[in-house]
Formats: structure tokens, C-alpha cells, sequence
């Protein structure tokens, strides 16, 4: 099982977010007994990030020289936070609200993929050879796979009626059908969970002609 952890990249955020971003974590870990011994030390971190925003306050209306300077306060600045960051992460081991405590951003857990709605674009044509069809839908990457239901036309009620094939694309063929009989045809998105309990979101039906 996956556990959050303390960020300790920052390269993508902007200048002035990261101002805000550090001054609140030094709040936060500020007599916060979770960490009682930071590091870097919070007077470190408050220091660097003060030469940070001397740098980029000069840097605004000055020269490429200054915008260098307040380039390199910046890569100091986040160096602090990746060291702070992994100190926070060995120190929480995990732990959800230690790690809230700290004010750090955290990583997103990954979300299990539930249902998943009905493919999108889904087509039936003719194949290439008598007593077969072309299928294709649009691709949906949270799919586990590919559900095709088939039957001859007047269309089953129950999905037990159907003749049901998975693939792993998004496109295939069918073969072995009757030919010049009208058959229907429905697809969906397989996933963990709609695969645990045999329920899943179809399509409207198309019905088609086998040559």
C-alpha cells in the first residue's frame, strides 16, 4: 500500500508561490513538536529564503546579471526544501497527520479506478473476410481492457444471452459470425472493480450486418 510523503521537488513552482510556499512551512514547523530538530535548521531555511526574495525583488527592473543571482538563491532555496523534505519523510514514516503538521505539500495518493463510463466512438464495420467485423472505440487509459458483446439480432435482455470477447486494443476483429445475419453489438471498459462484481458501463447498441 502506497503512503503520501513530503514533496521534495519544487522546480515547477512559480517564483513568487514558492515566497508564500516556504514562509508557511517555516510557520508550521515552528515549535511543532513532530519535528523538534529540523533540518535544515529553521533559521537556515528562513535565511535562504530572505536571499531569495532580496534577489528576485533586485531582479524585477534589473539586469541578466540579477536574474542569474536570483537563480541561484532559487536553487539554493529548493536544495533546503529537499533535504527538509526527506528529513520530514523519515521522521513522519508515513504518517498522515505528521506529515500535514509540517505544512509541506504532500503527494496524491493514486485513486483507485472504479467504473469507468462507456467507450467513446465505438464503430462496428465490415472485416475482411465473410463472417467477420472490424471494431474500434476510442482508447481509455484507466481500462484494464476491452469488453465486446455480440449477438443475433433481435438483441438479448440479459448480458448472459451475449457472446462477450476482451482485448487489450481498442480495435480488432470478430470473426467466425453468420454471414448475411443482422447481429448487435456493444462494448465497454473493463477495470478491477467492474471486473470484481461482472458489472459494466456498455454502449448503446449498434446493430449490423454480417457479409
Amino acid at each position: 500500500m502506497k503512503h503520501q510523503r513530503a514533496l521534495i521537488n519544487y522546480s515547477r513552482v512559480k517564483d513568487n508561490d514558492l515566497q508564500e510556499l516556504v514562509q508557511g512551512i517555516i510557520s508550521q514547523l515552528t515549535k511543532n513538536t513532530n519535528y523538534p530538530n529540523p533540518d535544515p535548521a529553521l533559521s537556515v531555511l528562513q535565511a535562504s529564503l530572505k536571499a531569495f526574495n532580496d534577489a528576485l525583488v533586485k531582479c524585477q527592473h534589473g539586469t541578466k546579471e540579477d536574474t542569474a543571482v536570483k537563480n541561484e538563491k532559487r536553487i539554493a532555496l529548493e536544495a533546503n526544501l529537499t533535504t527538509l523534505g526527506n528529513y520530514v519523510n523519515s521522521v513522519a514514516k508515513g504518517n498522515t497527520a505528521m506529515l500535514d503538521s509540517s505544512g509541506l505539500p504532500l503527494s496524491k495518493l493514486p485513486q483507485p479506478v472504479g467504473f469507468i463510463p462507456a467507450p467513446e466512438n465505438f464503430k462496428v464495420t465490415d472485416g475482411e473476410n465473410p463472417g467477420e467485423i472490424y471494431f474500434e472505440m476510442k482508447k481509455n487509459k484507466q481500462s484494464t481492457g476491452n469488453i465486446i458483446a455480440y449477438a443475433l439480432s433481435p438483441a438479448p435482455e440479459n448480458i448472459e444471452d451475449w457472446h462477450q470477447k476482451t482485448f487489450t486494443a481498442a480495435t480488432g476483429w470478430i470473426g467466425g459470425l453468420e454471414s448475411g445475419k443482422k447481429y448487435a453489438f456493444k462494448a465497454a471498459h473493463a477495470s478491477a472493480k467492474a471486473d470484481s462484481i461482472g458489472v459494466y458501463n456498455y454502449t448503446i447498441i449498434t446493430e449490423r450486418f454480417v457479409q
